[in-house]
């Protein structure tokens, strides 16, 4: 497929004449299950502005056309002419929100957008000819009867192994996930985990398994749902292609007690206390946060396990929960505070929230012309200037980190290195 029949592809068509635009813009709105403040807050405008433009007070701009375009799953050409929407047989989001009718109405703009990145991610390799790096199918079996807590413990062993680890911390998870061939995508959903998912599973018929993170949650919970949706993945995707995981059922049970494990396996903890001269049984919660730091787990995670593993007992687990404030304590240890630990913002998530797979083939499909810069922030949602900084071509006198690499290089000329 040649460029400019590439960037038709992936160009949505011009708008009609917006006669009939907010017919169709307050349609397929209430279609998609949105309010009027889900699509203000995703969009960045208030809820008036949004009931201007259904009004016919005011009108969207070109970019809020394509934007709230992308957010209903529709046409622009159809949105314009104020046609009756109709969902698409294969509406992946639809999907996930028909597997559980209790999600709030905040958390699905935000699946929405997994639905919508998943379908544009396996346009994008049908474009450039590329194949995804995937798993459709397990390698792991598991049966109900199974489900006892030393039978999981043995499968989170099972999954480090197969990837390479040890029993230590994981520092990223994300390249497990890509080893796998587990997709991960991060969106907000919300805050209040009694109301919105922590995250999905979903096997998508093109992409395979993919993950969905909420980032409405603190950095160590967010690293906790991958693991978590891994589960469901790896040891439940022979029942179910779907999964959101809200509320409490043996599938949630199962996931949390993976993940538990995976991340902080028994083993690496006791060896781990055992060499910094820990005693078995903890009372000072200094030492139950320099395990937290070290495994990087959430607080309440890491309190669970050592509670698990005998190393405290519930009354200092509940003082410990009741007195101290983890992220205060940390600090004044010395440890490095995430600014997101104190206040999620997705905002800052504007690039990372996608696979790096997925980033790698859009910056080689505009690399090798197969696509313009805009198109790329147009059909990726990013803006120009994120599309300009993945191509890694910020001019270096405008990046004081470039000269410090400079210098580095230069460093290991002089000392023979290269």
């Amino acid at each position: 497929m040649g460029a400019e029949a590439t960037r038709a592809s992936l160009s949505r068509p011009e708008a009609a004449p917006a006669t009939n635009l907010p017919a169709g813009l307050k349609r397929a709105r209430e279609f998609a299950g949105y309010s009027q403040e889900d699509v203000g807050a995703t969009l960045g405008v208030s809820r008036a502005m949004v009931s201007y433009w259904e009004s016919g007070t005011r009108e969207p701009n070109d970019r809020q056309r394509s934007a709230l375009a992308r957010l209903y799953g529709v046409q622009l050409a159809g949105l314009a002419e104020g046609r009756a929407i109709e969902r698409a047989e294969g509406d992946i989001a639809g999907i996930l929100l028909r597997a559980d009718d209790g999600i709030a109405s905040a958390a699905v703009p935000g699946i929405r957008e997994f639905g919508q990145f998943l379908d544009r991610y396996a346009e994008l390799a049908r474009i450039l000819g590329e194949g995804v790096h995937r798993m459709t199918r397990s390698p792991f079996g598991h049966r109900a009867q199974y489900a006892q807590k030393d039978d999981i413990r043995r499968k989170a062993e099972e999954v480090r192994k197969l990837v390479g680890l040890g029993t230590g911390p994981i520092v990223d998870l994300d390249p497990v996930c890509e080893i796998l061939g587990i997709t991960v995508y991060r969106a907000h959903l919300g805050t209040n985990l009694s109301k919105v998912p922590s995250g999905a599973f979903l096997n998508h018929p093109e992409i395979g398994f993919s993950i969905l993170v909420n980032l409405g949650m603190t950095p160590g919970r967010r690293r906790f749902t991958v693991a978590h949706e891994m589960a469901h993945a790896l040891f439940h995707s022979h029942e179910t292609n779907r999964v959101v995981s809200r509320g409490r059922n043996p599938l949630e049970t199962f996931a949390d007690t993976f993940a538990g494990e995976f991340l902080m396996p028994r083993e690496g903890v006791r060896r781990f206390m055992e060499e910094v001269g820990m005693d078995p049984r903890i009372n000072d919660p200094a030492d139950a946060i320099r395990i937290q730091r070290y495994f990087r787990v959430s607080w309440p995670t890491a309190l669970v396990r050592l509670k698990q593993m005998n190393s405290i007992t519930q009354a200092t687990a509940r003082r410990f929960e009741e007195s101290v404030r983890p992220v205060h304590l940390a600090r004044s240890l010395g440890y490095v505070i995430d600014e997101e630990e104190l206040r999620q913002d997705p905002r800052r998530w504007r690039v990372r929230r996608f696979p790096r797979q997925f980033l790698r083939m859009l910056r080689s499909a505009v690399l090798n012309d197969v696509i313009s810069p805009m198109t790329a922030a147009s059909f990726s949602g990013l803006s120009l200037p994120d599309i300009v900084d993945l191509m890694g071509q910020v001019p270096p006198h405008d990046d004081e980190a470039w000269q410090l690499i400079l210098d580095e290089f230069a460093e290991f000329r002089e000392s023979g290195v290269i």
